[in-house]
């Protein structure tokens, strides 16, 4: 089994500005100044793990990611009013994967094996006549 997972959030903020006014009281004239800056952050990890299952037996890998949950509030401002307010704060909870060791949690990574139950055994041997079957849970 191979994984690979990306964490990351990218944060902007821009507008613009524009003056404007007459030279000489003939020529209109404006001037637009636009800021944008962004800021990212990101976390990458892959690993990949192998496993033997002995003949009569199904194995699986189960891999459970470190998760978070941030409460806060999402501030929208419109330039003209939306619904009568210029300003909306809305509380909200998100639970999103996290970076491995986030809040000193790690990924958990579980490999098991079992017997293959009767019917399993079965659909699998059929004295050689029936053509091999896999099983996906």
């Amino acid at each position: 089994m191979t994984w690979s997972d990306t964490v990351g959030s990218t944060d902007s903020i821009g507008g613009s500005i524009t003056v404007g006014g007459k030279i000489a009281g003939l020529i209109d004239v404006s001037v637009t100044a636009t800021y944008s800056h962004t800021w990212s952050s990101s976390h990458s990890e892959s690993s990949s793990l192998n496993m033997t299952v002995q003949p009569g037996e199904v194995g699986w890998i189960s891999r459970a990611q470190v998760m978070q949950t941030v409460s806060g509030t999402w501030q929208t401002h419109y330039d003209n009013p939306k619904w009568g307010h210029y300003y909306w704060y809305v509380p909200d909870t998100i639970t999103g994967p996290a970076p491995n060791g986030t809040e000193g949690k790690s990924n958990a990574v579980v490999v098991k094996t079992r017997k293959m139950t009767d019917t399993e055994t079965a659909s699998c041997a059929a004295g050689g006549q029936k053509q091999r079957q896999v099983f996906v849970r």
